[in-house]
């Protein structure tokens, strides 16, 4: 993982609570390669806590020294880290493992072009724009988290609740069809938005932490109500001229 900031710290607990192996992840900041012999572990033990706790428990075999280095036959590189291109370069991308994954994550230039990436061998690219295949957006999570939570009343939203939502988007994009080009939903595609919200209520409901219990298929049709209710008035007032589309503005 490169870039160490608060989406990688979340990125990495949530695949652990998943069951990855901690130990086989490696995450990298300014300063190098995360390890529990590095230079700063003393102050980053209480400036940044997480991060410190992190370097701990990941990275097993005790690799030192930069991008180039963690990247030596790795499966997946995960980067939320310094807008590019060129952050992440195609002979650092020839280092990794046969057809590996790329998720070049920075806007609004990704750390890697996705072309880039792939003359390099990787077998599949993400990123975080929208005119690029595989758009990685937190809007296609975020909005549904919230609709579950709020329709169950929940007390709280834990990792469990959001593996949930992050297994039924992989669903979603599962059932369409699998591609290089097409490993995650788009944001068009609103029938995701109350699948998910349905999957948040279920887990929610399941884990004790709903003040009102809401089964999946009960949240499915509650969360569809809303979204086409919100989707057929922005139409109105876009057929109606109060609203004009962005493209017409």
């Amino acid at each position: 993982m490169l870039g160490a900031g608060a989406a990688n710290i979340a990125t990495c607990i949530l695949l652990e609570k998943y069951d990855f192996d901690p130990g086989k992840m490696i995450l990298i900041d300014r300063g190098g390669v995360l390890h529990p012999e590095r230079f700063d572990m003393e102050s980053m033990k209480s400036s940044n806590r997480w991060k410190y706790e992190i370097a701990l428990r990941t990275n097993r075999d005790g690799v030192k020294g930069g991008l180039r280095e963690a990247l030596v036959d790795a499966d997946a590189l995960i980067a939320a880290s310094t807008p590019g291109p060129g952050v992440v370069k195609k002979e650092d991308v020839k280092l990794m493992a046969k057809d590996p994954i790329v998720f070049a994550l920075a806007n609004p230039v990704p750390e890697i072009w996705p072309w880039e990436a792939q003359e390099a061998g990787a077998a599949v690219v993400a990123t975080g724009r929208s005119d690029l295949p595989n758009q990685v957006n937190n809007s296609l999570i975020f909005p549904s988290v919230f609709r579950g939570a709020l329709d169950c009343s929940a007390r709280q939203i834990t990792y469990e609740t959001m593996i949930s939502s992050a297994v039924e988007l992989a669903r979603c994009a599962e059932e369409k069809g699998l591609s290089p080009n097409y490993i995650i939903p788009t944001m068009e595609e609103w029938m995701v938005f109350p699948r998910v919200a349905a999957a948040v209520a279920d887990s929610l409901s399941r884990e004790g932490l709903a003040r009102r219990k809401v089964s999946y298929q009960e949240e499915l049709g509650l969360a569809q109500e809303i979204i086409m209710r919100a989707r057929q008035t922005l139409k109105a007032l876009v057929d109606s001229r109060i609203v004009v589309e962005p493209s017409e503005a």
